[in-house]
């Protein structure tokens, strides 16, 4: 089984997001552009843009870019 990874430079972080209807507010946060909700993570955690770590293939689960969250979707926990 082969794994694809994207890397990109962080200025490009609002285009990627705005792909999966997304954006950054004010305050850095991910929302979601057609409720202006903020996005959150599996742990139920509001994300920063600064430290978005992954997205899951096939999903809009966002991962923090900490040792905790990056070791749970290692694990598969996510």
């Amino acid at each position: 089984m082969t794994t694809a990874t994207l890397k990109f430079h962080e200025k490009a972080l609002p285009i990627i997001l705005e792909a999966f209807g997304k954006s950054i507010d004010d305050e850095g946060l991910i929302i979601d552009i057609s409720t202006g909700e903020t996005v959150l993570t599996p742990d139920g955690e509001e994300i920063l843009a600064c430290k978005m770590g992954a997205l899951k293939k096939g999903s809009e689960i966002f991962i923090k870019d900490d040792l905790y969250s990056i070791i749970n979707l290692a694990e598969g926990k996510y």
